[in-house]
């Protein structure tokens, strides 16, 4: 039997592992889901590719399974959040004419050395990266030429779902601003960032904002989808903003923390301005930034340890580590964990970095290193915070956690005790697709209000304070002192071994 519970958003949420389908009602509640896995390729080592035709079959059976469960005629409107970073180039009938290219790939670290630059930061908001398109689009040109030259247009996720979904060629600038082609200081395309990517205007999608209606579902998709035709589709944004944008940290001084399989820390900012410390991305609340620092290594960190350290990946073995960690006391008995086990983004944007454990004793035990790690991430959101608000002059007045991360007690704790700000956490672990669905339910009006800032704070919602322990703190300020010295001190070791 379906349910027909009034007028509700779709968010698409297309991410690295899974193409999710969530409804959400006026009030921000789930009404019903549906998933569908991917996979990935690397056929070189720090290649990372996926068929940019299995996102589209991933979101049609995860839309279908949806529609099974929700009327299709209370449906009021679709939005797409998506992995960043990711494109795919296509020939002039929107077919992949290669794998697609994943924001982890890392081929392009010649290109980042080459073309990388405090002017291209200053333009795109973002610091010379192997993770930033522009880089791997100027591979393309160099090792695929054959490939660029038949390309008509290069999409980025949202881009490729919209035109499957509409027949057009239209994405969000909060879409496209992770491929650091994008002006932020105007959100559109930059020039002097298209010469150096090697692409013209014409091979790109036109951008929108977000929240912009942006076309409808064809007969066609919705044959495929069993969306209904002519269902409006939303302008969205990447993962990353519309997980701020769940978590309502859509004011001054509101920082939103994404402890998933990697780790983003955003804030808000009225204004535009880039640091060393952050990249800036175009927020999903049309017209603002959202400096965002990045760690790559964060649930990822902690699967790595239960798989290689453990030797078991059950749930058990999860809360068994959990108690033992949680018996441990607070910064581990001097041990430090430093999380770079895939790269180090802010603050350092150093590929060569690696992940250790510094101050290791013999009667350490597995509480003693589990707890440090989730210390070590902990200590590296703070450290990142701290320069963010250094550089933007606006110091967190609270901080919104959520990702499979907060599903643990323990780290919440940590956090609260590690930031000494007040730190909030739900039970929703859906909060990127929620931010998709706050996007598409402000285009449509629905729930009374257009504004998005205001429809988030309506939408989202279940918020608890996690209480920090004032006996734990000089501990962990001890903790952070010399977590600090860790990187710097050991950045000529990690030289030396990629060397």
């Amino acid at each position: 039997m379906t349910a027909d519970i009034g007028r509700v958003v779709v968010a698409l949420d297309l991410s690295t592992t899974a193409a999710k389908a969530i409804a959400f009602d006026a009030d921000g509640g789930v009404v019903a889901s549906a998933r569908s896995p991917l996979e990935t390729s690397s056929p070189q080592p720090g290649w990372q590719e996926q068929d940019a035709d299995s996102w589209w079959t991933a979101a049609c059976a995860s839309l279908r399974a949806l529609t099974s469960e929700v009327e299709p005629a209370s449906l009021a409107a679709i939005s797409i959040t998506h992995q960043r970073e990711t494109f795919v180039c296509l020939d002039e009938v929107g077919h992949p004419l290669r794998p697609a290219i994943l924001w982890l790939d890392s081929r392009s670290s010649a290109q980042v050395a080459a073309l990388g630059s405090e002017e291209v930061h200053r333009i795109s908001g973002r610091q010379p990266a192997t993770t930033t398109s522009i880089y791997k689009l100027a591979w393309l040109a160099e090792h695929e030429p054959d490939t660029m030259a038949r390309t008509a247009t290069v999409a980025d996720v949202h881009a490729f779902l919209v035109h499957r979904l509409t027949g057009g060629w239209t994405t969000s600038w909060a879409s496209a601003d992770p491929m650091g082609l994008v002006d932020l200081r105007t959100f559109d395309y930059s020039e002097r960032l298209l010469e150096l990517a090697g692409i013209g205007r014409d091979r790109l999608p036109a951008l929108a904002p977000p929240s912009a209606v942006i076309g409808e579902v064809t007969s066609a998709a919705a044959a495929l989808t069993g969306l209904p035709a002519g269902l409006p589709v939303v302008a969205g944004a990447g993962d990353g903003q519309c997980a701020a944008l769940g978590t309502a940290a859509v004011r001054p001084g509101e920082a939103s923390l994404n402890l998933g399989t990697s780790v983003t820390l955003g804030t808000y900012s009225a204004e535009y301005r880039t640091g060393q410390a952050f990249r800036t991305v175009a927020h999903a609340v049309p017209g603002r930034w959202m400096p965002e620092a990045a760690l790559a290594s964060g649930t990822h960190s902690v699967e790595w340890f239960r798989a290689q350290v453990m030797r078991d990946t059950s749930p058990s073995a999860l809360e068994r580590v959990e108690a033992e960690a949680a018996r441990t006391p607070p910064a581990a008995e001097g041990l430090l964990f430093l999380p770079y086990l895939v790269r180090a983004e802010t603050p350092y944007w150093d590929p060569a970095a690696r992940g250790a454990w510094v101050g290791l004793r013999d009667h350490h035990g597995l509480g003693h290193l589990h707890r440090a790690l989730l210390e070590g991430i902990a200590l590296e959101q703070a450290l990142v915070l701290s320069m963010i608000e250094a550089e933007m002059g606006v110091p967190a007045t609270s901080v919104r956690v959520m990702g499979g991360g907060a599903r643990s007690r323990l780290w919440l704790e940590i956090i609260a005790d590690v930031f000494e700000a007040p730190v909030y956490a739900s039970g929703l672990h859906d909060a990127t697709a929620l931010g998709a669905a706050v996007l598409a339910a402000a285009a449509l009006g629905l729930g009374g209000e257009t504004d998005v800032a205001a429809t988030a704070r309506r939408m989202s919602r279940g918020w608890q304070e996690v209480v920090s322990d004032p006996m734990k703190r000089e501990l962990y300020r001890r903790s952070a002192r010399a977590y600090r010295l860790l990187y710097p001190a050991l950045a000529e070791v990690f030289d030396a071994i990629e060397s």
